[in-house]
């Protein structure tokens, strides 16, 4: 696909959050396009993504016979994006990059927020996103009959995820092997392994 079709427009982004009404698209459409790469098309996979931005650009996404997808782009794609997109954006926004430095943006009429604040806005905003991103997982794999681009993968192409959160670390039991390695089970109570 030659160009790259967005699945949310900046108005249905700001209308979908808290973002102002007078954030500049230019600061915004970036975002979008991160967002539906890192979030949307992994959950996807190229095939499926690669159909609906065709069915977008030819303009019959919601033509007869195509109301499977239009379901799956506006009740499931569009809200998980603009959720994503609003994780992506949130630190972004407080700065603007110049050629010779990085600047903070400040008002008269406000403070700031502190990095303590951006962690914890970004962690409930992600946190959002997963739970949308999880209902289009869902979604696509009790549906996988309706979007047989979905199991289409092969080679290069994205193949989709069937897991969408992730928490950083696995503290799931394993059986214990002893080969000069430190295992979980080390460090557990004797009454948790």
């Amino acid at each position: 696909m030659a160009t790259q079709v967005l699945y949310i427009s900046e108005n249905r982004l700001k209308e979908s959050t808290t973002i102002n009404q007078n954030v500049d698209t230019e600061l915004l459409i970036p975002n979008i396009k991160i967002a539906q790469d890192k979030y949307i098309l992994t959950a996807l996979g190229s095939k499926l993504d690669d159909h609906l931005q065709s069915l977008i650009s030819a303009g019959t996404l919601d033509d007869a016979g195509n109301e499977n997808f239009e379901k799956l782009v506006n009740t499931y794609i569009q809200p998980a994006l603009v959720q994503w997109t609003l994780y992506e954006s949130i630190i972004f926004l407080g700065f603007k990059f110049k050629n010779k430095d990085i600047m903070r943006k400040s008002s008269e009429t406000g403070q700031p927020a502190s990095l303590d604040d951006l962690k914890f806005l970004r962690n409930e905003i992600q946190n959002t996103a997963q739970w949308y991103t999880e209902r289009l997982i869902d979604y696509l794999c009790h549906n996988n009959n309706l979007f047989p681009q979905y199991s289409q993968n092969t080679n290069e192409d994205v193949s989709p995820s069937r897991h969408n959160y992730f928490n950083g670390m696995n503290l799931e039991l394993q059986p214990k092997r002893r080969i000069n390695n430190i295992t979980l089970d080390d460090f557990l109570p004797s009454n948790l392994k």
